[in-house]
């Protein structure tokens, strides 16, 4: 039952009406102090509810950096609350990754970002131009057209899309709704110029990329979780369950995003590359203080993820390419 009608002195809780005799009530947790905030302190708490704005954002900041695998271990024995959590750290980054990648989309020259130059585009092995949209394919010797090239037949069930130099998308397959309509939008695209192109696609990538970024974490936790099954015995330390490899995957990713937010800001080629470097010894000091295990056992264990996960990252390219074109 809610007590709204306490007097300031009162020592019951505003929320609850429990009586709460320190600065926060045992029942509900809210704070005994009720008075208003002040702007510092209102913007404080609407930030805070994101990333941390205290000692514990600085202090994991510190362990994330400096400390691989130990905020994974410290989380997973139950030291949370010096720390910020991690999904929330993962957040919080991945919006500051996003949100320098549109700073430096915007300063940087980007009109041709997608598109090949034309560089021998007219000169292929052979002497043979570049397919174009619209191109009537070309015959061969004996005048039919090439197997390559043929269409489809008419009633192929599935729909084939295929893209030439100049990012023009041709759809092939079925002629049924879902072609058709495939066609007519892809067709739309193809008309742009090569800058709106680029543009185009862009504005899809950072639109839809953080969403992106959240589907591919549980699937990197899932590689970890195959790539770790057995030997609980010899390991009894090592994470098992899957949220155990999700919170490794979210403190590593989250890492990641820091490197990657360095990279773009640092102007020096070889801090770049510095940067990139430090990032494969990172994930192997990571590894072997959260799962342990032999040398090579980890080794084989990480090509194994890393593998999965660049063909998952493939695939969601592709998506981020499919969705800047069709979601308008």
């Amino acid at each position: 039952m809610t007590n709204r009608g306490a007097s300031v002195g009162d020592p019951h809780c505003r929320n609850c009406g429990v009586r709460a005799a320190g600065a926060y009530c045992a029942a509900c947790g809210q704070e005994t102090r009720v008075a208003l905030p002040t702007s510092r302190q209102f913007m404080r708490e609407a930030t805070g509810r994101v990333i941390a704005w205290d000692g514990r954002l600085w202090r994991t900041l510190y362990a994330l950096v400096f400390r691989p695998g130990f905020l994974t271990q410290a989380y997973l024995a139950g030291r949370r609350r010096h720390y910020v959590r991690p999904a929330r750290l993962f957040l919080a980054m991945s919006l500051i990754l996003f949100a320098v990648i549109r700073f430096e989309v915007r300063t940087a020259d980007t009109s041709s970002l997608f598109i090949v130059d034309d560089i021998d585009r007219a000169t292929r092995p052979g002497g043979m131009p570049a397919a174009r949209a619209g191109d009537a394919p070309e015959a061969s010797a004996g005048g039919s057209v090439a197997k390559r090239d043929r269409a489809p037949p008419p009633f192929t069930p599935s729909v084939k899309i295929d893209v030439d130099d100049d990012l023009n998308f041709i759809v092939g397959g079925s002629d049924n709704f879902v072609g058709r309509e495939l066609r007519e939008r892809f067709n739309r695209f193809n008309k742009l110029s090569p800058e709106q192109k680029s543009d185009r696609l862009l504005d899809g990538a950072l639109r839809y990329g953080s969403y992106v970024l959240f589907v591919l974490l549980p699937v990197f936790a899932a590689l970890l979780k195959l790539a770790y099954v057995g030997r609980a015995r010899r390991y009894p330390g090592r994470p098992r369950l899957y949220a155990e490899h999700l919170v490794y995957a979210a403190h590593l990713h989250t890492f990641v995003f820091l490197l990657l937010v360095a990279i773009l800001l640092v102007p020096w080629q070889a801090v770049r590359l510095a940067l990139g470097a430090a990032l494969v010894v990172y994930v192997a000091r990571s590894l072997k203080n959260v799962y342990g295990g032999a040398g090579w056992g980890r080794l084989a264990r990480a090509l194994f993820v890393a593998l999965g996960y660049l063909a998952a990252v493939g695939f969601a390219i592709a998506g981020l390419v499919l969705a800047s074109i069709l979601l308008r």
